[in-house]
């Protein structure tokens, strides 16, 4: 049966269906995009300031391979190569570019290792347990020895961060102290460990800074061959020598020798030879000699 009713309905305001999840979705995505953009403009920041620094200061100390400030991995060990020997209470560091090199690689080795081995014996310790007490032995021997690792992992974490935060503390001051005094170095020093962009901003400031009193770098020139010895009328050994005057003759053994007339000839032992008539012959001493001509 039809009554005659009709009906209709107009909305004054928008509805929506289900957008205010795509909006948090949205509102998140920004901020992400955000907060990655801050990051990346930081890291940038101070690789390319902490890298200036760097490279000024081992050009300045006299350090060849300056260059390295700018190559990653590279511009760690060349960081603890600045500070030369680190000395302790009773004992020093000696290289200490190469340990600040090679702790990370030694954490990241033992690390893996320690997982691996940690992993492997947490599944066979709950597969054991599940084939001698059942499923319920089984899950609870397998989730100790995950909260096992998890522990040794923090440990060796806590260990390693420590470690590396003093040693990187040591070689800052060791740099700073060239630039500033003792107490201000060992502040720049912690404060670097502590805040970002600090200690590439540190290098980049204090660059060109002078050194201080005392802490100059002992450059040392090249050395120079040494040059064979030349003697007046020799050859060279290496050549003829351009770019100068020709050297000078050897002296004459029996003295200078000149261009003029000829040396006169030495005086006759009997005296001077006139170029007159012959001279008379001496007389015989018996007499005059006999004409031998017959009369």
């Amino acid at each position: 049966m039809d009554y005659g009713y009709s009906y209709q309905y107009e909305y004054d305001y928008p509805v929506t269906h289900g957008t205010g999840g795509s909006t948090a979705v949205t509102l998140l995505l920004t901020v992400y995009l955000v907060v990655l953009a801050v990051v990346i403009a930081v890291v940038l920041a101070s690789y390319i300031f902490h890298s200036i620094g760097l490279y000024t200061i081992g050009k300045r100390m006299g350090r060849e391979h300056a260059w390295l400030a700018f190559i990653p991995f590279a511009r760690d060990y060349f960081h603890g190569d600045l500070a030369d020997e680190i000395p302790l209470k009773n004992k020093s560091i000696k290289n200490p570019g190469i340990w600040k090199l090679v702790l990370p690689i030694i954490y990241s080795a033992v690390a893996g290792v320690l997982f691996v081995f940690l992993i492997v014996a947490a599944v066979g310790t709950g597969a054991a347990a599940g084939i001698n007490s059942g499923a319920f032995g089984g899950v609870m021997a397998f989730s100790t020895s995950l909260i096992v690792l998890y522990i040794l992992i923090l440990v060796l974490a806590a260990a390693y961060s420590a470690v590396y935060s003093v040693l990187r503390i040591l070689i800052d001051i060791q740099i700073y102290e060239r630039f500033t005094t003792r107490n201000m170095a060992v502040v720049h020093s912690v404060l670097s460990g502590i805040i970002p962009l600090y200690e590439a901003i540190c290098f980049f400031v204090m660059r060109n800074k002078p050194f201080n009193p005392g802490m100059e770098p002992q450059i040392t020139p090249p050395p120079v061959p040494p040059v064979p010895p030349v003697y007046p009328g020799n050859p060279h050994p290496n050549g003829p020598v351009s770019g100068g005057p020709a050297p000078e003759a050897a002296p004459h053994p029996n003295g200078p020798v000149s261009n003029g007339p000829a040396p006169e000839a030495a005086p006759h032992p009997n005296g001077p030879v006139s170029n007159g008539p012959a001279p008379e012959a001496a007389p015989h001493p018996n007499g005059p000699a006999p004409d031998n001509k017959n009369e």
